[in-house]
């Protein structure tokens, strides 16, 4: 298309936009008087706002452009910084024309791609009754994979604003814009659309929109990259781009300027952001300036990258130990206890994590994020857990529930390394465990299991040398009486007695502890030695119950339902109901 130029009031006059055939530029209207009007039209697109794709995260932006007056193609280099993922590319393209709207395709690398209108047609002004209206497009490229970390370079074409042949019609420019992660974190924004602006305008075409970002606050000063893509500032025209935080407006001034290509700019600014804000606002100005001209502008996307310190990570843990003297507090002396298994859970019941002690008792859960916690600690075999609570110092006492192993809930501050969460253990003695009488009467040595009954022999039924007292010597006369048969069978309450008896006295011998029975075993024999099974149907009934009643409990202890437990080897049911 070609360029035009106009003199008014003896002056020549700077640009606003320029051509796609050359780069003469074309002068901005400079008042009412003249043939040269100013549109009023704010037609509700003219500001930047939430795009309407979605929008990826990362840790920032890379950015790239080239302006497109009066060239067929142009080279767009955009560097990603190595190592780095690329989450996002977003396409950008600008320009305005007289016939709305303007170029919704644009090829990359002869790829074609169609784009969406984000912003206009905005009827920026008009010359001798002509109006001329701005438009803004963008494409997400990410799919298409052509973007990658380092280096890169495309080239960039089929762009062209002249859709009627009118001398008004222009091309700006393109960009893309890249969201990457590399490991860090950060709060992203991204605005885009098309904001008109030049400052001789009637409202309000005189003045961009500011637009706000959002971000969580932080303890300390930081600096975050702004991301700015415009079009159609000639060079040389004043600008102005005012950020406001806190700590007031950073101006930065004629930054804009045509420096990707004529009427093109697309740049990255660092700005301050002091501790404790949670936004800041940035508008595009163009500067109330006569000569030379202030700029005219198109403001088409803006981005905010600020980054994110990570929380401070803590640590849980310490120690598990053998309370020696049980009293619940750790005292000089007392070891640690290797190779428990310890939990790290969340206040809702869910494991986050397991390890074992070291060969001191100690164990420690690093790199924890600020939040609520418990431990569980699996209790080892052969002890319990010690008193809790104990004592006034919180890193001396033990933790654990004793029926859990659970502590309580704790509240882990950033950073914080809480080294106060134990575990006592105290050392069980060993009570050995109970079998039952369908046990010893197979492990006799009369059948394929070894005979483990008469190396504890001998045993008495009664009192030693009583005078109706059984002593038992071999394994084939304990077979028998743990059998009943051969003195008086199941309806003999007192044979039943000395099977039971015979069971638990062949247990206590093998290691089971007597504590439970004692006293029963001590009134039975003293019973036995002067009674024995010929005598059971004479007994009165008072004696009769009383003898079940030994029996009873003595099988409850064989079966393991009293005394140390049962030694649960699965092969021992009776053969007979006692």
């Amino acid at each position: 298309m070609k360029m035009i130029r106009f003199i008014l009031l003896g002056a020549a006059m700077l640009a606003l936009v320029a051509g796609c055939s050359n780069e003469t530029e074309v002068v901005s209207p400079q008042s009412t008087a003249d043939e040269y009007t100013y549109t009023g039209l704010k037609n509700g697109t003219e500001t930047l706002g939430t795009p309407s794709i979605t929008i990826a995260n990362g840790s920032g932006f890379a950015e790239g452009g080239v302006g497109m007056v009066g060239v067929a193609s142009g080279v767009l280099d955009i560097t990603v910084p190595a190592g780095a993922t690329v989450n996002q590319a977003l396409l950008y393209w600008a320009g305005g024309t007289t016939g709305a709207p303007g170029d919704d395709a644009i090829m990359v690398d002869g790829t074609e791609i169609q784009g969406e209108l984000i912003g206009g047609p905005v009827d920026f002004f008009s010359v001798s009754g002509v109006n001329y209206f701005f438009s803004g497009y963008r494409a997400d490229i990410t799919d298409m994979g052509i973007v990658s970390a380092g280096a890169n370079s495309f080239t960039i074409s089929g762009f062209d604003f002249d859709n009627t042949g009118g001398t008004l019609d222009e091309n700006n420019g393109a960009s893309i814009l890249v969201i990457f992660d590399d490991g860090t974190e950060a709060d992203l924004s991204l605005l885009d659309g098309l904001d008109m602006a030049f400052f001789k305008f009637v409202p309000t075409l005189d003045a961009t929109v500011p637009q706000t970002f959002t971000f969580g606050a932080e303890g300390a000063d930081r600096n975050g990259d702004l991301v700015i893509m415009s079009g159609s500032v000639g060079e040389g025209r004043p600008n102005q781009i005012k950020v406001t935080t806190s700590a007031g407006d950073q101006m930065f001034v004629d930054v804009l300027g045509s420096f990707d290509a004529l009427l093109w700019d697309s740049l990255i600014l660092s700005v301050f952001i002091p501790a404790g804000d949670t936004s800041l606002t940035v508008e595009l100005i163009s500067t109330p300036s006569e000569d030379p001209l202030g700029a005219s502008l198109g403001w088409i996307g803006a981005g905010l990258s600020v980054p994110v310190t990570p929380p401070a990570l803590g640590s849980l843990g310490d120690y598990v130990w053998v309370d020696v003297d049980g009293d619940g507090i750790q005292d000089a002396g007392e070891p640690g206890v290797p190779g428990v298994v310890v939990h790290l859970m969340d206040c809702q019941g869910n494991v986050l994590g397991e390890m074992m002690t070291d060969a001191n008792g100690l164990y420690l859960f690093t790199d924890l994020e600020a939040g609520d916690y418990r431990v569980h600690f699996v209790l080892p075999e052969g002890y319990t857990f010690t008193l809790m609570n104990q004592g006034m110092d919180m890193e001396l006492d033990s933790d654990a529930d004793q029926m859990t192993g659970l502590t309580m809930c704790t509240t882990l501050d950033p950073g914080e390394n809480d080294l106060s969460w134990d575990a006592g253990l105290v050392l069980q003695e060993n009570e050995g465990c109970s079998l039952t009488i369908g046990f010893w009467k197979t492990h006799a040595g009369f059948g394929p299991q070894d005979d483990v009954v008469t190396p504890l022999l001998p045993l008495w039924l009664g009192t030693a040398g009583g005078a109706k007292s059984i002593e038992v010597t071999t394994a084939a006369e304990a077979v028998a009486l743990l059998s009943v048969k051969d003195f008086g069978g199941n309806s003999n309450g007192i044979a039943k007695l000395y099977a039971q008896m015979l069971g638990s006295k062949l247990n206590v011998a093998n290691g089971a502890s007597d504590d439970a029975i004692a006293a029963t075993l001590a009134d039975a024999d003293a019973f036995l030695a002067d009674h024995d099974w010929t005598e059971w149907r004479s007994l009165s009934r008072q004696d009769q119950k009383m003898v079940l009643g030994w029996k009873d409990m003595l099988d409850d202890y064989n079966n393991g339902l009293i005394g140390p437990g049962h030694c649960g080897d699965g092969t021992d049911d009776d053969d007979f109901d006692m």
